[in-house]
């Protein structure tokens, strides 16, 4: 049996061109606010346990985010699997891990964990 690598909690971010109109519209939708900085252009909101992060000026493709997962980890399974990275493992700045790879059809998968928030 193959061991299972937790990813993480999984999150749909979204380039918006306007964070408050966005953030107005899903909310319509019955979305709430559960994160995030409005005044730092990024919200993370949700609606049953659909999770959506709406960045303006932050991301420049829509991605997949998988947060929470030991991403060194993660990122040492996918190698063993033959998948190559764009970006290996890394500590950013702000003490987050991050890692990125691209599905066969160029789509961004993120991996990020801020200290604290490992699951």
């Amino acid at each position: 049996m193959t061991k299972e690598i937790q990813l993480g909690r999984f999150e749909y971010c979204l380039n918006v061109k306007d964070v408050h109109r966005s953030l107005d519209f899903y909310k319509k939708l019955g979305f709430e606010q559960v994160g995030g900085n409005i005044d730092e252009n990024w919200v993370i909101i949700e609606h049953g346990n659909c999770i959506l992060g709406l960045y303006q000026g932050h991301i420049k493709v829509n991605l997949l985010n998988f947060r929470g997962g030991d991403v060194y980890a993660i990122a040492e399974h996918l190698k063993s699997k033959d998948l190559e990275l764009v970006k290996d493992a890394f500590t950013e700045e702000d003490g987050s891990a991050a890692a990125e790879i691209r599905d066969p059809d160029g789509n961004c998968i993120y991996f990020n964990t801020f200290p604290g928030e490992e699951i």
